[in-house]
């Protein structure tokens, strides 16, 4: 092995990391640099140190090679380590979206499990070499791992610089990475001229001149590979230097060595690491040169395929003997071109010093690939896919025949190379690596560009490679590859592959798609026979769950048909969708005693070991539950969920049971229970990169928030760019709220005239979204809104204020948001009636929060009505509210009471609110309503409920006497 020169901050920064491991804080270091730097020696050297700490060292390495196995650095750990390996596992047959990710999550688990107790003893050293080349599926589990790295574990991953600026996956994957506080970076650049000094005197064997060290050093920019290459060419004799940049190597040395010509000053890593220096170059070319002319072939044939140089393979692609292929491979392992060392610390062929499969450095194996004429690398391809198609394995390596067969193109067989590629995504999407299935599925697209496919092939691998991009997330590529697929079976008039396509989003929210899915699954469903069929029923169930995020009259009738017919055909999946439907179309607050019973049927079907219905039925009764106010037996379902969780390893399930819990804590005033729970919920939904379960983890932390005035939420607005994310829609107003508690009203009232019509809001949302605009529009003074969305809640006035479907915050009795509407609307005499009713329902509830918020509002109301006894009341609910307020730690709700109290304290209070008193200032300047409207920003109806209200309040009869009451009232 070369001799290790500098680096020694580095190493001291490693030999820290390893040294808290073994102390127990495990972390993930990130090694890069160009290629040649040193990287993976770096880490060689590191893997010495942990082997003197007593940690156990293992590695894997990704490879360029297409053909290569999806997971293959960590499937190649967990074989040194002596572990099973989850990520190999059955495949999610005819499995729903959401259903195939909670299995990849759970084998990701699996393997943060299995490094957890391998590191669990004496610390564990794992080196992922090569990250640039991982596959998406590796990349993910590498961030997952970081999110939640075991104790005791140092993972060190190094990559090449240049990637993140070509590769999406690698440069999201390492942004998803600087973000994790257990996560360093460090990236390697040349040594400096002393050390390249040091470099070249042990390569050498002698004292090289420093002129000469100095000039390798301009003309390599001291990488260590290439001081090492031309370092092979000064041994002998010293050499002469003639002029800085300029060497006189010894006599038989390739003239090119001696060019000068080093790159322009200032040129960027990227163009160091792109263009090898043509003395470094040319030194490769040179070492190559020095093999007899069998074994070029061979190590070129070794370079094209990328297969470590196995002697079999090796002689059936090139025509030689497997005895003299042996020959030759000898030749080039003491060439230093090749190594046969099989016994490294990572368990496969290859040498510690980061070379490729067999080669002693990638940069020889790509040196001597670029010598190979096209045509020739094609056919050494099409040699090597028909090698192994007549092995035994063959269907295990899929992937690398495919791979083969495609790269022998044009001059290969297409259709060979058609069905290779659908195999190998066949079973790469049944090892859950979608995004390498989604690749293969596209390769066989193109590979059968020219070929007269049939028509329902086409739109198989369309489909398929949509299904692999909607579980790997990748939402745009699916919504492409589900126009393509409906369109080609469209054309053929095929609607069973039409309806198979469809059916790929169920399950799936997407924004951007349901608007189009809806009318594909419609048209679908006028596709096929009218006869029943299972098919038919799943279209007609995802019609209607395509539509939850709008109100539709029809979405009863519908649902009920599609359930009828999965009846009728017995068909098991389709009634579970047509159920789901049914839930969806019955998730306003009128459907909750129906949902009970629908989730109560659920739990029947998964009776017989379905956890997947068990698990929905569950959640289905919580949310019923919830709204109907019932928190005990909603409780009673939320321990079933987590207690299904627990037995079934389900992260899906325990998400749903963390949340779950966080809402009953915070509707019980278990603020800081509440608070851990949500910060647990968010940081599990990120580690399943899950943005169905990311948003609401957010909302639940902002909602609790909002009712206890913790920062929490300012680190994660942060974090989140919650403006940018969470702003968009209805939602604006949950983030309005939270900004109002946080005192910043500009803001909050900025949010809410964003928001859009009432009438665009989900069923399933609209009795939360509807309360808590109303407060908006009240604190606002938006009273024509107020109005509006007063008379929309009153039908909902004796539910509980949460979701019809997916419940993450329970606000209370509706009567409390309608109080507050009509305490609005100047109706003191109702508002008084509503919130008496919150505190009474509210108390049986269970919520002291809701309690303490509808006594404020309450005494609120009293001291606006001040009818007889309203103000000794007032005084009886302000005192409750404030102590209430005080015990549950609720800081905006208590600064709330203490203005109250404050203006209670006066001897009379003003009948008219700020913003009455302000508009009466202008009637008193002689303004129009519409003139007010305009200088306001208020709509001219809003302005003209102010007056009436002025009016009324004041008994007084028109806007002079307006004026004449306020110019006394400002004397006074």
């Amino acid at each position: 092995m070369p001799t290790f020169v500098g680096r020694e901050r580095e190493t001291a920064r490693l030999a820290a990391r390893l040294r808290a491991a073994v102390a127990g804080a495990g972390s993930v270091v990130l090694v890069g640099g160009e290629p040649g730097v040193g990287k993976t020696r770096l880490a060689t050297q590191t893997a010495g140190v942990a082997r003197d700490l007593g940690m156990v060292v293992a590695a894997g390495r990704a490879t360029d090679d297409e053909g290569s196995p999806p997971y293959r650095p960590v499937s190649q750990v967990l074989r040194v380590l002596g572990l099973p390996d989850p990520l190999g596992g059955g495949a999610v047959a005819d499995g729903r979206a959401d259903v195939a990710a909670q299995e990849r999550f759970r084998r990701y688990e699996a393997v943060s499990e299995a490094l957890r107790a391998a590191a669990a003893p004496a610390g564990l050293f794992v080196l992922l070499d090569d990250l640039h080349w991982a596959d998406a599926g590796t990349l993910r589990l590498l961030v997952h791992v970081a999110r939640d790295v075991p104790g005791r574990l140092v993972l060190v991953a190094t990559y090449r610089t240049t990637e993140p600026a070509t590769d999406a996956v690698f440069g999201g994957s390492l942004a998803a990475l600087a973000v994790e506080p257990v996560v360093e970076r460090i990236v390697l650049t040349g040594l400096s001229e002393a050390e390249v000094g040091r470099q070249l005197d042990a390569v050498t064997g002698f004292a090289v001149p420093a002129g000469v060290a100095q000039a390798v050093h301009r003309r390599t920019h001291g990488n260590p590979f290439f001081v090492g290459e031309l370092g092979l060419l000064l041994t002998g004799s010293p050499p002469a230097v003639a002029e800085p940049g300029l060497l006189l190597l010894p006599a038989g040395s390739p003239p090119a060595v001696a060019e000068p010509g080093p790159l322009p000053a200032g040129s960027p890593p990227a163009v160091a690491e792109l263009r090898l220096p043509d003395g470094v170059r040319d030194a490769v070319r040179a070492r190559l040169a020095r093999l007899s002319a069998q074994c070029r072939r061979v190590v070129r044939a070794a370079a094209v395929l990328g297969a470590a140089p196995d002697a079999a393979v090796l002689a059936e692609v090139t025509g030689l003997e497997p005895a003299g292929v042996l020959s030759v491979l000898d030749e080039a392992a003491a060439a230093g071109i090749l190594t046969r060392d099989a016994g490294t610390w990572w368990g496969t062929a290859g040498s510690p010093e980061g070379g490729g499969d067999g080669f002693t450095h990638d940069l020889i194996r790509e040196a001597a690939a670029a010598e190979v004429p096209t045509a020739e690398r094609m056919l050494l391809h099409a040699r090597m896919a028909a090698g192994l198609c007549g092995r035994p394995d063959a269907d295990a390596r899929a992937a690398e025949i495919a791979h083969h067969l495609v790269a022998s193109l044009p001059l290969g067989a297409a259709a060979e190379a058609v069905a290779w590629s659908r195999r190998a995504g066949d079973r790469a999407a049944a090892l859950l690596a979608w995004e390498e299935a989604a690749a293969w599925y596209g390769r066989a697209l193109d590979a059968a560009a020219g070929l007269p496919l049939p028509a329902a092939e086409r739109a198989a691998l369309l489909t398929g490679r949509a299904a692999a991009q909607v579980r790997g997330y990748d939402m745009d590529g699916a919504r492409e590859s589900l126009t393509a697929a409906t369109g080609v079976a469209r054309d053929a008039g095929d609607p069973e592959a039409f309806a198979r396509a469809v059916l790929v989003m169920e399950g799936v929210s997407d924004f951007l798609w349901d608007p189009v899915g809806r009318s594909l699954a419609q048209e679908a469903v006028e596709a096929l026979p009218d006869a029943d069929s299972g098919l038919r029923a799943r279209l007609m169930a995802q019609v209607v769950v395509m539509d939850a995020w709008r109100q539709t009259a029809d979405a009863g009738p519908r649902s009920l048909a599609a359930v009828e017919m999965a009846e009728r055909t017995g068909d098991r999946r389709a009634l579970v969708e047509a159920l789901r439907a049914r839930q969806f179309a019955l998730s306003s607050p009128a459907g909750a005693e129906e949902r009970l019973s629908l989730g109560t049927r659920l739990l029947a079907i998964g009776a017989d070991g379905d956890d997947d219905a068990l698990l929905w039925g569950r959640l289905w009764r919580f949310d019923a539950y919830a709204q109907l106010g019932d928190l005990a037996a909603a409780s009673t379902e939320a321990e079933a969920v987590a207690a299904l969780a627990d037995r079934t390893r389900s992260t899906l399930a325990g998400w749903h049971a963390i949340r779950s819990r966080a809402a009953l804590t915070a509707a019980t005033g278990d603020f800081a229970e509440a608070l851990a729970l949500a910060g647990r919920s968010l940081a599990l939904a990120r580690r399943s990169g899950s943005e169905g379960s990311i948003q609401p983890s957010v909302g639940v932390l902002l909602g609790i928030c909002a009712l206890t005035g913790d920062r929490s939420a300012v680190a994660l607005e942060g974090a989140f760019g919650l403006p940018e994310t969470m702003a968009a829609g209805w939602l604006r107003g949950a983030l309005a709220l939270w900004k109002l508690a946080a005192g910043e009203r500009a803001e909050a009232e900025r949010l809410y005239r964003g928001v859009p019509p009432v009438e665009h809001i989900p069923p399933f949302v609209r009795l939360p979204a509807v309360s808590g605009m109303i407060e908006l529009a009240a604190e606002f003074d938006d009273l024509a809104a107020v109005a509006t969305l007063h008379d929309m809640l009153l039908a909902d006035a004796d539910r509980f204020v949460c979701g019809g479907a997916g419940v993450i915050m329970i606000g209370g009795p509706a009567r409390l948001p309608l109080g507050i509407g009509a305490a609005a609307l100047g109706r003191h005499d109702e508002a008084v009636a509503h919130l008496r009713a919150a505190i009474d329902l509210g108390g049986r509830a269970g919520m002291p929060p809701a309690v303490a918020t509808a006594r404020y509002h309450l005494a609120r109301a009293l001291l606006r009505r001040d009818d007889p006894g309203d103000r000794a009341a007032a005084a009886v609910h302000a005192t409750d509210a404030a102590a209430a307020a005080l015990r549950l730690g609720m800081r905006p709700l208590a600064a709330q009471v203490a203005g109250l109290e404050t203006g209670a304290a006066q001897r009379r209070p003003d009948p008219l609110t700020p913003r009455e008193r302000e508009i009466a200032g202008h009637v008193a300047r002689g303004l129009t309503n519409k003139a007010i409207a305009a200088e306001l920003y208020l709509s001219e109806r809003t302005v003209e409920t102010h007056v009436q209200r002025v009016l009324t309040k004041l008994g007084l009869a028109n806007r002079t006497q307006v004026a004449t009451w306020h110019l006394r009232s400002t004397d006074t």
